[in-house]
């Protein structure tokens, strides 16, 4: 595997991007990670290498890029700073101007087409957490290039109006896979309920899954609520996922 720490030329500045690939194989299917509220850490960083290993060139940017290059908060629960944590996370998150990202995606998506043999027409984005919307907007944004998006315990997917996530992403001709956490005040049944209608009512190919017994971060070995046979069962769909868009040849 073959791993650097790139810039690339986004909306707002220098996005700093984690990016890994396998060292044979290309031209890759591209895979763009975009991480949860926390920002890029080691755990992160481990989903891409995972991701890579099966055969695609993975990005994770830093979407805090617009505050700094290493921009992370730690632990929100069981732990002494938690509350002090959690205030700094909402801050975070409301800096993230949700148009600025998807745009940043489609910067990142030319920088790695024009720096790395990857495969034209064969992406995907991932999304965690708040970055859920964000791989919905993104993959409504650019059909040509994204081929299927996948949003893992996401959040605020359902608001007002026409450029909600959930309306956006029930008129892209991909394919999208949502996974919820049975437990998650972030994306409560009803959010489920209304991005599952609008889904039902639109074109996307889809399938939404909520996982008994799990909570919000799930997937993260350093989010306090780890469900190992949930994380693995989020790696099976997705890795299903991307077989079937990213390993096609024209």
């Amino acid at each position: 595997m073959v791993e650097q720490e790139i810039d690339v030329r986004a909306a707002d500045g220098a996005m700093n991007t984690f990016v890994v690939h396998p060292d044979e194989g290309a031209p890759w299917g591209c895979v763009v990670v975009l991480m949860d509220a926390p920002g890029v850490r080691d755990s992160l960083r481990d989903i891409a290498r995972r991701i890579a290993t099966v055969g695609y060139l993975v990005a994770l940017p830093n979407l805090y890029y617009r505050l700094g290059r290493d921009v992370t908060v730690g632990p929100t629960r069981d732990h002494p700073e938690a509350e002090t944590n959690r205030a700094r996370l909402a801050v975070l998150v409301r800096s993230l101007p949700r148009p600025g990202v998807a745009t940043d995606v489609g910067h990142l998506l030319e920088h790695l087409g024009e720096r790395f043999p990857v495969a034209p027409g064969r992406a995907a984005v991932v999304g965690y957490c708040m970055s859920g919307a964000f791989a919905l907007l993104a993959a409504a944004r650019d059909p040509a290039r994204i081929a299927c998006a996948a949003s893992y315990y996401g959040t605020r997917l359902v608001g007002e109006g026409a450029e909600s996530p959930h309306r956006r992403i029930a008129a892209y001709p991909g394919e999208v896979y949502l996974a919820f956490a049975e437990h998650d005040e972030y994306a409560p049944p009803d959010v489920v309920a209304a991005v599952s209608h609008a889904l039902a009512t639109g074109r996307a190919r889809y399938r939404v899954e909520v996982y008994a017994g799990t909570h919000h971060g799930f997937a993260f070995v350093d989010r306090g609520t780890f469900d190992r046979p949930a994380s693995e069962r989020h790696f099976e769909r997705l890795f299903a996922l991307l077989r079937r868009h990213l390993d096609a040849r024209p």
